[in-house]
């Protein structure tokens, strides 16, 4: 008999799938998803699953945010780990950055972490077939096929999975479960969800008996959220009128930072604008995503990244003298991420001090393309050096532009995944602190007797 368990899935992060079918009399599982609570979550600890008790036969990572995947080190290493090509390297990129900080204690773990993801035999990722124009199906797991689709996410490479679990009861045999991850309907790839549930999903007349689905914005039903194109054109409006632009935004946020980044040259247009980043790392990042995002859509190629050194000489044919980055930044205009922590203030003052000196005509402007919670001093997930640091720059005259779209489904978008998945028996929510407000959304009265709630 199929079991499914959802541990710590009424809250937002930290939500972990079980899912348990029987083969000739043993009970085989797998998980997806081993992630870490979020701050402001409550949690002082996560729970520790019962390894040894409940063997798990294999872990799937619907993508690489840590409140997904942070606790990657407490799986036992004799267990296979299944994630998305793009998010390994994502992730490889973030832990040998991580693996270097002065904290030794800290870089260690960091370097175990990436020792495991550099284990080819174990990491094992989804292979995309280009005959049926989706990923292949993973058959080696007694008792499960499994099927994984690309979903839109603020993280790119994300997941949803299609699983048919080994049960008796069932006609032919398996169960059905979809298991959406966490997904949206309004970044560039969300419109090609539900056609993707009708065509893949329902194959052959396939039916999904249960539905397990994120719900994240359940407490936000009447928020009304941008799609990413509508914030690329919003903030090239704001940069012809602002030449000088500082971005804070998550360095993993694909869309996000092509959104910002081609918003800079549509604002420079018919010039290039370029872009500026704090460190190698995050150079590194978005040279990644240019080599495996960049290869389907150009939208996702980043060009003339340049890490910021203000004081560095710079030299070409074109000019008569040389000049400072700083010098050429003030002359072309452009755009810079930094981190809202007082240490990149460095990268700021000098434009500001430029400004107030008459030097350039304008000051400069933060975008700031993350979660307003962080940054609001109610919020028990905030964060208050990014307060601080908000605040000290709105003080010296910088104008902070909040300008963010979320990672995650919308009310309508949530009901026109529960309609298209259609679930026959039960609709699961999880990764909410508002399970009950699945109630609300504009499905049918019998969906919503089909809606179980996690303890």
């Amino acid at each position: 008999m199929t079991k499914i368990d959802i541990y710590q899935g009424n809250q937002i992060g930290g939500c972990v799938t079980v899912i348990s079918a029987e083969v000739d009399g043993k009970i085989h599982r797998i998980m997806i998803d081993y992630g870490a609570s979020l701050a402001g979550s409550g949690k002082k600890e996560d729970f520790e699953y019962p390894w040894i008790e409940k063997p798990v036969d294999a872990v799937f990572f619907t993508h690489y945010h840590g409140d997904h995947i942070g606790r990657l080190i407490h799986i036992p290493s004799n267990i296979p780990l299944y994630m998305g090509d793009t998010a390994r390297k994502v992730l490889i990129n973030i832990k040998t950055a991580l693996s270097k900080i002065p904290d030794k204690l800290e870089a260690k773990l960091h370097q175990e972490e990436l020792k495991i993801l550099l284990d080819e035999k174990r990491v094992k990722t989804f292979q995309w077939n280009r005959k049926t124009h989706v990923y292949d199906a993973i058959d080696e797991i007694s008792g499960f096929h499994i099927e994984p689709y690309s979903i839109d996410h603020s993280a790119y490479d994300a997941y949803m999975f299609l699983i048919e679990a080994s049960d008796m009861q069932y006609e032919g045999g398996k169960k059905v479960i979809l298991h959406t991850g966490d997904f949206r309907g309004h970044g560039r790839r969300g419109k090609a969800m539900i056609p993707m549930i009708q065509k893949y999903v329902h194959k052959n007349n396939r039916k999904v008996h249960s539905l397990i689905v994120e719900g994240t914005m359940m407490g936000r039903l009447d928020e009304k959220v941008k799609t990413e194109t509508e914030m690329m054109f919003e903030a090239a409006k704001y940069m012809k009128k602002h030449q000088y632009t500082f971005l804070i935004c998550s360095s993993t946020n694909l869309d996000s930072l092509a959104s910002f980044y081609q918003a800079a040259q549509m604002a420079a247009c018919p010039f290039e604008r370029y872009l500026y980043v704090y460190n190698d790392y995050l150079k590194t990042q978005l040279k990644t995503f240019s080599d495996t995002a960049g290869s389907f859509s150009q939208i996702y190629q980043f060009h003339n990244v340049h890490r910021l050194n203000l004081n560095k000489r710079l030299k070409s044919l074109k000019w008569k003298t040389s000049m400072t980055q700083k010098e050429l930044m003030e002359k072309t205009g452009f755009l810079a991420i930094i981190k809202p922590e007082a240490g990149y203030e460095e990268f700021l003052n000098p434009f500001v001090e430029d400004f107030e000196a008459g030097i350039i005509k304008e000051i400069p402007l933060i975008i700031y393309s993350m979660w307003d919670g962080y940054v609001e001093e109610d919020n028990k997930a905030k964060n208050q050096e990014w307060i601080d640091f908000l605040k000290k720059q709105e003080a010296k005259g910088v104008k902070i532009l909040h300008l963010h779209t979320s990672g995650h489904a919308e009310a309508k978008m949530l009901a026109d995944v529960i309609n298209a998945a259609a679930p026959q028996e039960e609709i699961r929510p999880m990764h909410t602190e508002y399970p009950k407000m699945f109630e609300k959304l504009e499905i049918s009265e019998e969906y919503k007797k089909r809606i179980e709630y996690s303890q």
